[in-house]
């Protein structure tokens, strides 16, 4: 597990996948968040809130010793705008940088979710480029 100023990053069990595959059904969710591109390795969390309530999914994906991608998605709407978000960000970039060893870490997000926007710009990350996958255009943001 670890722990940040509101959440926790820990492992994923059989009731955080059911609950994600619930929030992975919300329309509201996957316009903020589709599902695009080609995963091909990933370390992912389980975010829950200190006294344990699970709020969402983080990780970092198709990473090696130079760069890692991460994402994150607060399914329990509850929590949204609310800093969880980006403490879970901070931990996971913390954790990419300190405990994984990546240089850079970037991510892509829809330049219409002015709400992630800003939780990546308070956690260091800049914008760089865009990039479309799946036919969908993203911002892409880094961080070293």
């Amino acid at each position: 597990m670890i722990t940040g100023e509101k959440v926790n990053l820990c492992s994923r069990n059989q009731a955080d996948l059911i609950r994600e595959a619930i929030w992975g059904s919300d329309e509201e969710t996957n316009a903020l968040d589709p599902m695009a591109g080609k995963i091909v390795n990933c370390l992912t969390f389980a975010i829950k809130t200190l006294d344990g309530k699970h709020i969402g999914t983080c990780g970092v994906y198709n990473f090696d010793a130079r760069d890692g991608q991460i994402g994150i998605r607060i399914g329990d709407k509850e929590y949204w705008g609310k800093g969880y978000g980006t403490d879970a960000v901070s931990v996971l970039v913390n954790c990419c940088l300190t405990t994984l060893g990546i240089k850079r870490i970037w991510l892509k997000v829809l330049p219409t979710n002015a709400r992630a926007i800003r939780c990546y710009e308070k956690c260091g990350f800049t914008r760089c480029g865009k990039m479309i996958y799946d036919g969908i255009e993203f911002v892409v943001m880094d961080r070293r």
